[in-house]
């Protein structure tokens, strides 16, 4: 019983690490800029306005949209598998998250400070207009 105990303990320890780790981090576009690295492999949550947002389609035909976050003088790249639904306009502010990623190597590509904020059931990623106010 006591053994059983221990497992059930360790099974909830591991479960709320792997829900605290999907926690977003908020952060200002200057902030994640600042120290990136401290933040490469975490979920962040970013708001500020948009710069070229692209809806595209891969040559093997799958859907993607990709854009930049602008701020004083700071960017972040952004990437989402699927469709926005809606084309966003240069200036209209965002609050993005996602994964933030330093470096990402895809084959012979490689993306440098990217937010992947694909939508995953169970997961707070993705990108929602933020109302002007």
């Amino acid at each position: 019983m006591k053994n059983f105990a221990r497992i059930l303990i360790a099974v909830f320890a591991l479960c709320a690490f792997a829900l605290a780790d999907d926690k977003p981090v908020k952060l200002s576009l200057p902030e994640l800029q600042q120290e990136p690295a401290k933040y490469d492999g975490k979920v962040v949550e970013v708001t500020a306005p948009v710069a070229g947002f692209k809806q595209k389609t891969s040559q093997a035909g799958n859907k993607y949209f990709t854009l930049k976050l602008a701020e004083d003088g700071k960017t972040v790249n952004d990437y989402s598998r699927g469709e926005l639904g809606k084309e966003l306009k240069d200036g209209a502010k965002v609050m993005v998250t996602g994964i933030f990623r330093v470096e990402k190597k895809l084959g012979s590509l490689v993306f440098k400070n990217e937010i992947d904020c694909t939508k995953q059931e169970g997961k707070p990623y993705g990108i929602k207009e933020v109302p002007k106010g």
